[in-house]
């Protein structure tokens, strides 16, 4: 007697419970695939949030008010230009700048070192050297800011917008800082 003819009566019931087992099975991958799909949808959408977090623009809002005996100067930013009701200051002079953006684009307000062949500065200089930033200026906004020259800023500057491109397309203006 062979094995098949021997158990016969139990192959049906064999055959089910293997059914069964491989129904359970399936249902359970079913299972984790979805977790795993949800998990993935929600943890692509809390990234995607975080993304779109950090490539939101931030606006500067400074708005210092005038220190008594300060000196004001008026800049005006707009697409590569800037313009300012003064470029010769005094070092020891405290100044209330008023700087406000007229163009259609973001622009930033920087005082850096002039480099005397008119070239960009590297990052790496223009953070180190800078006098003052004002970053992320949006368009039709006015920022207040007081600075004060130290005796060792005397020389040849610039106020500048480094946002890309800008700068390289005019966007500074030369200024000297005396005793």
């Amino acid at each position: 007697m062979s094995l098949k003819e021997k158990y016969a009566f139990k192959y049906p019931q064999l055959i089910g419970g293997v059914v069964v087992l491989v129904l359970a099975l399936l249902i359970a991958v079913c299972i984790d695939v979805g977790a795993l799909i949800s998990t993935h949808i929600t943890s692509s959408a809390h990234h995607s949030t975080q993304i779109s977090q950090q490539n939101a623009i931030h606006y500067d809002n400074i708005q210092q008010t005038p220190t008594v005996g300060s000196v004001q100067v008026k800049v005006t930013l707009a697409e590569y230009t800037i313009s300012s009701s003064l470029t010769v200051f005094h070092a020891g002079m405290t100044y209330h700048f008023v700087v406000a953006n007229r163009g259609q684009m973001v622009h930033e307000f920087l005082i850096i070192p002039e480099k005397p062949d008119g070239s960009l500065p590297s990052p790496e200089e223009q953070y180190k050297d800078k006098l003052i930033e004002i970053e992320q200026i949006a368009p039709g906004t006015t920022m207040n800011i007081n600075y004060t020259f130290s005796a060792t800023a005397m020389g040849r500057y610039e106020i500048a917008c480094q946002m890309r491109g800008h700068y390289q397309a005019g966007m500074k203006l030369p200024i000297h800082v005396n005793r």
